[in-house]
């Protein structure tokens, strides 16, 4: 609900409604309910294998699908399917991580973002789709190719 504020003091005055937000700041600085904290949350916790702190921000109808280096396309994948692809990767640490989320459009119910990661020689963009869900966003769709 959006707060009051007299303007000169003067119950006669004309009254400003004032919207108030809150919002919480991620330890790197990007605001915890943005498109790119739910990104970089998603990458992060892939590369480390937590699938639990990964879920949190992907939504229930969540898919992946890539193009192949041949140009043929990956099966699309589920959360499920995820999780079995988590279970056998190698981990990599956020900080040996070279993850570039670029937001390219946002709006009050969806947001795509630009991800590009993945070690030197094996780098792939992810083209994702974000949904609005309460005071967040959560990950629906995941398109990638390699770069």
């Amino acid at each position: 609900m959006p707060a009051s504020a007299n303007v000169g003091g003067n119950p006669t005055d004309q009254q400003i409604q004032l919207p108030i937000y809150s919002i919480e700041l991620a330890e790197e600085g990007e605001p915890k309910n943005s498109p790119q904290y739910a990104v970089q949350t998603y990458i992060e916790n892939f590369n480390e294998r937590d699938f639990e702190e990964m879920r949190k921000v992907l939504s229930d109808n969540f898919t992946n699908q890539g193009l192949n280096r041949d140009g043929s396309l990956t099966a699309v994948q589920t959360i499920d399917d995820l999780r079995t692809l988590m279970s056998g990767q190698e981990v990599i640490a956020p900080d040996s991580q070279n993850n570039v989320i670029t937001v390219t459009e946002v709006n009050d119910k969806y947001a795509t973002v630009e991800l590009v990661t993945g070690p030197e020689g094996q780098r792939w963009k992810e083209m994702i789709t974000l949904v609005k869900v309460g005071n967040g966003w959560k990950i629906e769709k995941i398109f990638w190719s390699f770069v």
